[in-house]
């Protein structure tokens, strides 16, 4: 049952287990090897018993289900969710193993349970398939499950799905919710009225343009002197992948081998993002940019943002400034796209209740209930719209609607973000090159052509160890 993990950057963390029941028993917080061992051996006591062959509301026989759970909303958010699925099988038992924090700290986690013998059956949490198999080998696939189940798979954003879900040519994971840098753009209307600037677009088939977002937040920008006391945009996402992919690059080829950050198409997709930095010095984060303190666009100092994660959350935090708001489209390069991400859930390998696993899964994704949890925007399309009323309904005048399409239509994401050496990349070359960017002591096609070598020879690496 031991599992070896690949160095992905971080010590191993911290483990945290739940006990036998979520309304029994807290998070029990432990801070060294030993300490994991003692509480994965606690949890494999607990589940011990005998193996059921079927799904456990057919088999109806009492089946235990180890959740390795990242995310996962608030305890007693999964608790009444917990309590719900109880009354749809009874027999289940659903112990708790905490997989939080990052995503190198959370295979770290899971990488001590299952070397210490925890069989997990359910993991949720994670961006891709691929990180999780090259990592640790933990998921397995589900296709079989899907064709005995008829399992609808056209709910989701197939581009998401083939991106996050498969590997080589099998599906391991189901995406339940979208994260993401950008979740949702919005406007202040009442600085665009005031700055005499044309309404943006709402509609994903006719996005306002690059040039037109540009001279926007050109004529939104004041200024006293070289300060800037309000700027257009209190950002763009995350400047690795999302002004890019408005333009159709990439840092890495979807083969997962090819670093192409040095590629003509992908200098000139920054030199477009660091105009509107450096050059224009529309940005929250641009030199001599004086907004004070907290998020410029509620304190009304930046008339578009670009809110992360929970959209729905950042409708949340309008309401004490009393901001006049709507949700407009990211500005067309070759494409507009929000910079989202499926938030996946799959069957471990080591699980020994296969199909009980499955039927928890299943039971998560119906309504998703998981992404309600999570407070996230469902990955099933067809429940986006009633998230959206349930979520937005003191906003009438929102154009949440429009989130809907927009999570059909986004892209995928950037290769490099679900590479299993993602974060060790991060940390030895991509934060250390930005830092010298954005100080201005090297060019940022200096910089593009500096990484290269850098990352490739980190994805080399992984390579051959992969081929042991």
């Amino acid at each position: 049952m031991s599992q070896t993990v690949m160095s992905v950057g971080f010590a191993p963390a911290a483990i945290e287990t739940s006990g036998r029941q979520l309304s029994r028993r807290a998070m029990v917080r432990t801070s060294s090897g030993a300490a994991v061992t003692a509480a994965a051996a606690a949890v494999i006591a607990s589940c011990a018993g005998p193996e059921s062959g079927g799904p456990a509301k057919v088999a109806g026989k009492p089946a235990t289900i180890i959740w390795a759970v990242r995310g996962g909303g608030t305890p007693e958010g999964r608790e009444a969710l917990l309590q719900e699925y109880k009354q749809v099988q009874p027999l289940a038992t659903i112990e708790q193993f905490d997989a939080s924090g990052g995503i190198a700290p959370s295979i770290e986690k899971l990488a001590a349970g299952l070397a210490s013998g925890l069989p997990i059956d359910f993991i949720n949490g994670h961006l891709a398939a691929r990180q999780l198999i090259e990592s640790i080998d933990l998921v397995q696939p589900v296709d079989d499950l899907v064709k005995r189940d008829r399992f609808n798979l056209s709910k989701y954003n197939q581009a998401a799905l083939e991106s996050t879900g498969k590997y080589d040519g099998k599906l391991y994971t189901l995406p339940y919710a979208y994260g993401g840098d950008v979740a949702a753009v919005a406007y202040n209307k009442t600085l665009f009225r005031q700055a005499g600037v044309k309404e943006p677009s709402s509609d994903w088939s006719k996005p306002w343009t690059w040039d037109e977002f540009r001279e926007a937040m050109r004529r939104l920008t004041k200024s006293e002197g070289s300060t800037l006391t309000q700027v257009g945009a209190a950002g763009f996402g995350y400047w690795v992948h999302t002004a890019i992919m408005q333009w159709g690059a990439t840092w890495l080829k979807p083969d997962y081998k090819t670093v192409v950050c040095d590629s003509q198409q992908t200098i000139d997709a920054y030199a477009k993002y660091t105009d509107l930095l450096f050059k224009d010095r529309v940005l929250a984060q641009s030199p001599g940019a004086s907004l004070g303190s907290g998020n410029a666009f509620l304190n009304g100092k930046a008339a578009v943002d670009m809110p992360c994660c929970y959209a729905a959350r950042f409708a949340k935090n309008t309401k004490g400034p009393n901001i006049e708001w709507a949700f407009i489209t990211m500005p067309k390069g070759t494409v507009s796209s929000l910079d989202v991400s499926p938030v996946i859930m799959g069957l471990a390998k080591s699980s020994k209740q296969r199909n009980e696993a499955w039927e928890f899964l299943k039971f998560l994704d119906d309504k998703s209930r998981l992404a309600a949890v999570e407070d996230r925007i469902p990955a099933v399309i067809p429940d986006i719209m009633p998230w959206i009323k349930q979520n937005f309904a003191e906003w009438p005048d929102s154009r949440a609607e429009m989130l809907a399409e927009g999570m059909r239509v986004a892209k995928p994401l950037e290769p490099l973000r679900y590479h299993p050496q993602w974060q060790r990349i991060v940390q030895e070359v991509l934060d250390p090159g930005w830092k010298e960017v954005r100080e201005q002591t090297k060019t940022m096609t200096d910089m593009l052509r500096a990484s290269k070598p850098l990352i490739q020879n980190i994805v080399d690496e992984h390579a051959r160890s992969r081929r042991k």
